[in-house]
């Protein structure tokens, strides 16, 4: 005779015995930890921190390529801009990509007030 499933339990296939015994077993190994698992514990935790010191790393020199910013004055081209800053109008786009979000899809529409950053080459 084979036993009844009982409970909420039962819906999943199996006896809800099965089941408690199941949870007292992971009751007793939760409280433990073996040297395997801090180990794993402090390289992930270390790990983190490297991943954290990275990324402000990458905002420091980030924040370093930025040479200067230039306000934008009437007549002025990013070619002309180019020219004061790196000594060559060919070197524009340098400053068109550093700026893209504020100049929009045409690097030719720059207009007299805007704040550009001038990226370090």
């Amino acid at each position: 005779m084979t036993e009844k499933k009982k409970g909420l339990f039962g819906l999943f296939g199996k006896k809800e015995e099965e089941v408690k015994k199941e949870v007292a077993r992971k009751k007793d190994v939760a409280g433990t930890s073996t040297k395997a698992d801090i180990d794993k514990a402090k390289a992930d935790m270390l790990l983190k921190q490297k991943v954290v010191v990275k990324r402000k790393k990458a905002e420091v020199v980030k924040k370093a390529e930025v040479v200067k910013k230039h306000t934008v004055v009437s007549g002025e081209t990013l070619s002309s801009i180019s020219k004061k800053y790196y000594d060559d109008i060919g070197k524009y786009m340098k400053i068109y990509e550093a700026n893209k979000d504020l100049i929009g899809g045409d690097p030719n529409l720059i207009k007299p007030g805007q704040v550009l950053v001038i990226p370090k080459l």
